[in-house]
């Protein structure tokens, strides 16, 4: 039996709006005096179970006197809270102070799988509690119950008869009896399991749809307008370059970030979205909280609240950035092939300038030897006629002579043209037997000068095609011995330097030199930086000399004076 007594102390508000009685255990049998709200009501209650195995206690009432006014209201008060305990959704539980089962609804019985008969008298953790209960709530659920605390919101993973977990929500209240001391417990318990469920699935959801986002660099600005609160998805504080956080952030604040003209510029865009109703759509610069540039494309359609149209609810926030970084990577290889092609229309007009001058310096060169060549042909003629035949010889030796300038004019320009097809083939070129070789057939060519070369025998071996530069040191070497006509002695010094990305050889003559002021035409086709008659030349020579080196990626180098002869230096890169 249970002695029940309400009291000031025992009448509490517990969680749920329930309402919470002491109940005391006695070992009569017998139930005594019900006191609400501070009156001693002379009533006798007997809470007596339906039969053995029931869970619903049954009340039956007694009145003593029965004469006294408010008893059936009493007594149908009772009868109400009987029916709204035991047919409660949530679970009812009441135990006793050292927290041993004393009563349960039906319930909580449908709920766990556990008998009224089969818990009373035990502790829930005996029988609910498994691998996925937490040590720690329970140590703390423990903990204020024993100091006879309230419990209110606890979520705990309990286990059912059947050994199927579920959740549950608690809610405990102490009784206490007329001493103040905690005589027993009042627990309301909610089975939450489908709304974990529901709450998982829309963690799940959440999560899943925040990875999309993400992958599409896509946000959200929400905005409660019941609350007057907006927020920022994480995505859009990641654009922003800022930590995560439950700021109320809103569409101004990210505009703040764009440059001051683009903000004058929005404003008025979303003041007219305000006024027609259309939807904003917009692409923004902004400066992020690292000083970055993004590009973000905003979208919001304006709601109309029956009077007007408002802020939207819900802005998409999307990074565009890499998208005007392909702009910007396509319009700098367009300036780029653009800048290709300007080179490659001056470099065109060059080569056909430097066709035209070929042109007329063909023309003008190749006429010269024909017309001589003529000429005398004309003059042997008449000689000819005449019977004169030491004057005939005479000048079929200068139309020879003429025969052989225009050969040699011929196969000079022919080289210089195929020089420009021609593929360079690499390898280590000996310069000193290269070179000796040319002296040679430079003294071959010119029996009568005393010739006289220092040098030779240091040269280094450099990297290249020995055909072409074997060309390139002939025309040096023919070039000092013209220049030095006026010596008596050909004295030719060769020598050479080596710095981290090449070698530069040099040849040294002491003949006739020549204006620096003339140095850039030396270098090209049929220019001369000499115009005296007596040093023959065809003005191809040099340029030749420059092209071949162009042709291995080196370079050219020239210093001379008037009557002190001439140097000329050849860099060669290192072999790759």
């Amino acid at each position: 039996m249970i002695r029940i007594s309400s009291s000031p102390n025992a009448y509490r508000r517990g969680a749920m709006n329930r309402i919470a009685y002491a109940a005391e255990a006695t070992g009569s049998g017998a139930i005594g005096d019900i006191d609400m709200n501070g009156q001693a009501l002379p009533k006798a209650l007997t809470l007596v179970p339906a039969s053995d195995d029931a869970t619903t206690p049954e009340a039956d009432i007694e009145a003593s006197p029965p004469s006294e006014a408010g008893l059936d209201d009493l007594g149908d008060w009772l009868q109400v809270l009987r029916r709204i305990v035991e047919h409660s959704d949530n679970m009812v539980v009441i135990t006793d102070r050292d927290q041993r089962i004393r009563w349960v609804n039906s319930t909580y019985g449908a709920v766990t799988g556990w008998s009224l008969k089969e818990v009373q008298g035990r502790r829930a953790s005996e029988f609910l509690h498994g691998p996925l209960t937490s040590t720690r709530v329970t140590a703390r659920l423990k903990s204020d119950l024993s100091a006879g605390r309230a419990i209110s919101g606890i979520e705990l993973i309990n286990y059912r008869k059947d050994g199927q977990a579920y959740t549950v929500l608690l809610n405990i209240e102490p009784i206490r009896d007329a001493a103040g001391e905690v005589a027993a417990y009042f627990s309301i318990q909610t089975d939450i399991s489908e709304r974990k469920v529901l709450e998982q699935a829309n963690l799940r959801l959440q999560h899943h749809l925040e990875v999309a986002q993400q992958l599409a660099q896509l946000g959200r600005i929400e905005y409660d307008h019941q609350l007057g609160r907006s927020r920022w998805s994480s995505e859009v504080f990641r654009i922003a370059d800022r930590p995560i956080s439950n700021e109320p952030l809103d569409f101004d604040t990210l505009v703040a970030l764009c440059p001051q003209g683009t903000r004058v510029s929005v404003r008025q865009k979303l003041d007219e979205s305000l006024r027609t109703g259309e939807e904003f759509d917009e692409e923004l610069p902004l400066i992020s909280a690292q000083g970055n540039l993004r590009w973000v494309r905003c979208r919001g359609i304006p709601e109309f609240n029956g009077q007007g149209y408002r802020m939207p609810s819900t802005w998409m926030v999307q990074d565009v950035s890499v998208y005007y970084e392909l702009i910007d990577e396509r319009r700098r290889t367009n300036d780029k092939l653009n800048h290709m092609v300007q080179e490659r229309t001056e470099q065109l007009e060059e080569a056909n300038r430097a066709l035209t001058d070929f042109s007329h310096a063909l023309s003008h060169d190749l006429k010269k030897p024909i017309r001589h060549m003529v000429s005398y042909a004309e003059i042997l003629q008449l000689h000819l006629d005449a019977g004169e035949l030491e004057q005939a010889r005479a000048y079929c030796d200068r139309v020879r002579t003429a025969g052989a300038r225009l050969h040699n004019l011929v196969e000079a320009m022919l080289k210089f043209s195929r020089l420009g097809r021609q593929a360079i083939a690499h390898a280590p070129v000996a310069l000193a037997p290269l070179i000796s070789g040319v002296v040679e057939d430079a003294r071959a060519s010119w029996p009568q000068r005393d010739i006289r070369v220092t040098g030779l025998g240091e040269l280094p071996t450099v990297d290249g095609d020995a055909v072409l530069l074997q060309e390139v040191w002939a025309n040096l070497v023919d070039n000092a011995i013209k220049y030095s006509s006026q010596c008596d002695t050909v004295d030719i010094g060769f020598g050479h330097a080596h710095d981290a990305e090449g070698t530069e050889v040099w040849i040294q003559d002491h003949g006739k030199g020549f204006d620096p002021s003339q140095l850039e035409l030396m270098w090209q086709m049929f220019g001369r930086a000499c115009d005296d008659p007596a040093i023959t030349g065809d003005g191809i020579g040099l340029a030749l000399v420059k092209q071949i080196v162009d042709s291995h990626g080196g370079r050219l180098s020239a210093q001379s004076a008037p009557g002190q002869g001439a140097r000329f230096g050849v860099w060669l890169p290192r072999a790759s």
